[in-house]
């Protein structure tokens, strides 16, 4: 390579760092039986004021998958309060995206809140998690799945029915919820997580949200268990994926140009050498032969 186009590379790898994704990708396996994940994962128990759990207040276990085959996951605590784990993101995203496997293990009624809730949330180290803002897809009384949205600064939020049939407890559902911060479009899918299939979804663009004022810090699972009932519901997850990419963008097109060749490994190799968030393809915070790895496998797949 001349100099002219190694200078070219180095250039185009200092815009490519801006312009891809955070990811954060779990699925759990390499997690020990019986204790709160580890990782980059934090306990909800600090994030509630008004319902307190005993933490920890999830754990991993070994159960089966949609289709029947061994895996690890992390089930909620069937305890009184507030259960559930959060991860924080970069707040300046304009997208997220997440996906994750959710398996209802017992409802009870109403009373006794919800079973289990996925999203995004803000915590500024002082907020419940039940506070706003937060966009959420919950599991309500009837089996069904809602959509909430709260918005801050104390406008009305907007709760959803994801139309489409009711779920079935003991069953794995993919859940995904994508945001475009900069206009406020919502968008909730649930999948069955055996075959793939689209079983219900709704959108939702809300009018009044603020980029700025409604921005989110952290991925976040939680149940709405009464301090004060004896039922509570269970749930549990796995393969939690999020991105704040969409999804018809390529993560190894870093020049992007829609097309995967030699620049876009160059680029990557420079972003590797300078340790740049972009080629931590593992998401562990380290660069190592396994990003490599991730990113050549990922190659070969190509884009979508």
């Amino acid at each position: 390579m001349n100099i002219t186009r190694f200078a070219c590379v180095i250039g185009s790898a200092i815009v490519a760092s801006t312009l891809h994704a955070q990811t954060i990708s779990d699925d759990f396996e390499s997690q020990p039986i019986g204790v709160f994940p580890g990782d980059e994962w934090n306990d909800i128990a600090d994030r509630t004021v008004g319902s307190p759990a005993v933490a920890s207040t999830m754990s991993v276990i070994e159960t089966t998958d949609a289709k029947g085959i061994s895996t690890r996951a992390v089930q909620t605590n069937q305890e009184p309060g507030t259960n559930g784990l959060y991860q924080d993101i970069e707040p300046g995203s304009s997208f997220h995206h997440l996906s994750i496997d959710v398996r209802v293990d017992s409802m009870h009624s109403a009373n006794a809140g919800w079973p289990v809730g996925v999203g995004y949330s803000r915590y500024s180290g002082e907020d419940d998690v039940n506070a706003n803002p937060h966009a959420v897809i919950y599991v309500w009384t009837g089996r069904v799945w809602n959509l909430f949205i709260a918005p801050g600064e104390g406008r009305p939020a907007v709760d959803l029915r994801v139309n489409g049939p009711q779920f079935i407890v003991g069953q794995w559902y993919t859940l995904t919820l994508d945001i475009d911060v900069e206009t406020g479009l919502f968008e909730a899918k649930i999948f069955d997580a055996d075959s793939g299939d689209l079983l219900n979804s709704v959108s939702h663009t809300y009018a009044n949200w603020d980029s700025a004022t409604d921005a989110f810090t952290s991925i976040t699972v939680f149940d709405g268990g009464d301090v004060n009932s004896p039922l509570q519901g269970q749930a549990t997850i796995d393969n939690v994926e999020y991105s704040s990419t969409p999804a018809d963008e390529c993560a190894v097109d870093f020049v992007p140009d829609g097309t995967l060749n030699f620049f876009d490994i160059s680029i990557f190799l420079a972003a590797f050498t300078a340790q740049d968030s972009s080629a931590d393809f593992t998401n562990d915070g380290s660069y190592n032969f396994f990003d490599i790895t991730a990113f050549l496998s990922a190659f070969r797949l190509g884009c979508p």
